[in-house]
């Protein structure tokens, strides 16, 4: 049983409602030298953690990419793609960044393939699920996956079967080059397949709406990082000073909360949620 005081009104899973509207926004995002990331920072899991990423920069030569959601059917290739729903790619940047295939449902995110400026392409016959919803903080799963490789517009090159586990393993802050995000999720996901060596995705998202706000991609010698750089809601930070110390933990029969604030308790409940998430008790909270 996870327990959680409603001092300070934070959201540790991501819901569709939420996540959905990435869908109608553009996101503007720098491509970062990776040499500028700190590689530490994948392994930075647990609850309240802090990422410092505000070292990144961006690569010489490479312009600012302007990533939008849109109908499949509007693109040039989009009819290879018939159980895609959405198509996120840079309208203006189709010579050099690809188109990526997705189907969004209210309980998943998955690919459904991805077509190049080459023409080199991935169509999945068993698609790659990415997310779940809802997806609560410390919850992971397991999905399979198949596709078919083409080298260009006709010819296939491989075909290709694996699993993709994905884990919600972080939740906390994460610092930017142009400013600080608070509640954000760290989703770790790897990826096995019949034909290489395992890869790793790391996705910082702002839960409050589902944007991308960094991104880490390593397959093999492949790498690429890229973050979002438009600057935060401007919500200014609580500064009451909370305390809170949960003992025993892990809890067995009986635990003590104890909370050192220095402004008074008002409307402060304790809430109980199993691990689906499910609120199954509150407590008015009246003394520390």
């Amino acid at each position: 049983i996870i327990s959680l005081l409603s001092i300070k009104l934070v959201s540790q899973t991501i819901t569709y409602s939420n996540f959905s509207n990435a869908l109608t926004n553009t996101v503007s995002i720098n491509i970062a030298t990776n040499a500028s990331f700190n590689s530490t920072l994948t392994s930075v899991t647990g609850n309240g953690v802090t990422w410092n990423a505000s070292g990144l920069i961006v690569q010489p030569g490479t312009p600012v990419v302007h990533i939008s959601f849109g109908n499949p059917a509007s693109t040039p290739n989009g009819n290879l793609f018939p159980g895609s729903n959405y198509v996120e790619y840079d309208p203006a940047l189709t010579s050099i960044v690809g188109y990526n295939y997705h189907l969004y449902n209210a309980d998943s995110v998955s690919l459904v393939g991805s077509y190049e400026p080459s023409a080199a392409h991935e169509i999945f016959q068993n698609y790659d699920k990415h997310l779940i919803f809802p997806f609560n903080y410390g919850q992971s799963f397991t999905d399979t996956y198949s596709k078919t490789n083409y080298s260009n517009a006709t010819t296939v090159s491989s075909y290709q079967t694996g699993s993709r586990t994905v884990m919600f393993n972080g939740f906390g802050t994460l610092i930017l080059p142009q400013g600080t995000f608070n509640n954000v999720a760290l989703i770790s996901e790897t990826r096995t397949n019949s034909l290489g060596p395992v890869s790793y995705e790391y996705t910082w998202y702002d839960i409050s709406n589902g944007k991308k706000l960094l991104f880490r991609s390593e397959n093999g010698s492949s790498i690429t990082t890229a973050w979002c750089n438009e600057v935060s809601s401007g919500i200014t930070e609580n500064k009451t000073k909370n305390y809170l110390t949960l003992f025993p933990n892990p809890v067995n029969n009986i635990s003590t909360l104890k909370i050192q604030t220095d402004k008074k308790l008002t409307d402060a409940v304790l809430k109980f949620y199993d691990i689906t998430g499910a609120d199954i008790k509150t407590i008015p909270v009246k003394s520390n």
